[in-house]
């Protein structure tokens, strides 16, 4: 029993066409979650970025604090004096 070489296409080609397009949707899911991954990974980078360079500013304020302090506790011994 050999069957019609169309008729062994048309059998073929739904499933061939089938499996095209669920491989074509995986690819363009695969892809989003790789442009999300990467998203999050930019925002992650640039908080940390962030988080260190308020970090630093806040350590040049309180060391300008204490330091405009020393120099008044100075500034007023030397009045006494």
């Amino acid at each position: 029993f050999e069957q019609d070489p169309i008729q062994i296409v048309n059998a073929i080609l739904p499933l061939y066409l089938n499996g095209q397009i669920l491989r074509t949707l995986q690819e363009s899911v695969a892809s989003e979650l790789a442009a999300r991954m990467q998203s999050m990974q930019s925002a992650s980078d640039n908080a940390g970025s962030l988080a260190k360079q308020l970090n630093l500013e806040y350590n040049r304020a309180r060391q300008a604090a204490v330091t405009q302090e020393l120099l008044e506790i100075i500034s007023g011994a030397s009045a006494l004096d």
